[in-house]
């Protein structure tokens, strides 16, 4: 197929993106801050995507971050919050603002909510967290940042904010060391999820993987094999 293909991130909760080079991520990044309304169906538009957050290296933030909230790896005083905390705090809010408006409006559906967004006097659009390296967060203190990442996981899509990973370490057991880390996520998996909970994050995520021949595959969360897989450069 010579024709771009393109994941509907407002039906992602969680998306992992696997790498073996920051380069390729940053690709990946870049379209997500200034993507075209085609690229990200479902009513996305590249201007509702001016207010995202990020925890990440730099180069990964806009040239024009305006409304963007970041903390840089890299450049921390020249970050919009002082911390990682700070920075998922932020996010957090942002979510507890959406639920009340929601509320107000008698709505559980973001979907449905974003759907009338034309007609809605507080506009709410779809947003995402995105985070370089999953990993240096993890083991980034305090512990309780594990906490507050779940829980804009989880709850996150329920109010149209969604959660995008990357790393170029296997995600094999970041769901076990969470738990080790807050056995409270564990709780908030059975909540969610019910009992058994689930024990890899790949059954809860869908997954990009960028390899180093320049080839994509992916694969959702309810498919056990790789579903697409498409060179590089079908996306330019």
């Amino acid at each position: 197929m010579n024709e771009p293909q393109y994941i509907d991130l407002a039906q992602v909760p969680l998306l992992m993106v696997s790498y073996s080079d920051s380069k390729e991520l940053q690709q990946y990044f870049s379209q997500i801050s200034f993507s075209e309304p085609a690229g990200l169906s479902g009513g996305i538009t590249a201007a509702e995507q001016a207010s995202n957050f990020l925890i990440g290296n730099s180069r990964h933030l806009p040239s024009n971050p305006n409304g963007w909230s970041y903390f840089l790896t890299d450049e921390p005083e020249s970050s919009t919050h002082t911390t990682r905390a700070k920075l998922l705090n932020a996010v957090l809010r942002e979510m507890q603002f959406r639920q009340r408006i929601m509320k107000q409006k008698r709505m559980t559906s973001f979907e449905k909510y974003h759907a009338l967004n034309l007609w809605n006097t507080v506009k709410l659009p779809y947003q995402f967290l995105l985070i370089d390296d999953i990993w240096n967060l993890v083991k980034a203190k305090p512990a309780s940042l594990s906490i507050q990442l779940f829980r804009i996981i989880l709850n996150g899509p329920a109010v149209g904010v969604h959660t995008i990973i990357g790393s170029n370490i296997s995600y094999r057991n970041l769901l076990q060391h969470l738990i080790e880390l807050n056995p409270a996520i564990r709780k908030m998996l059975q909540e969610k999820y019910g009992i058994p909970e689930p024990t890899q994050i790949s059954s809860i995520a869908q997954e990009l993987i960028l390899t180093p021949d320049n080839l994509v595959f992916y694969k959702k969360s309810s498919m056990a094999d790789l579903e697409k897989f498409y060179p590089l450069n079908q996306l330019n």
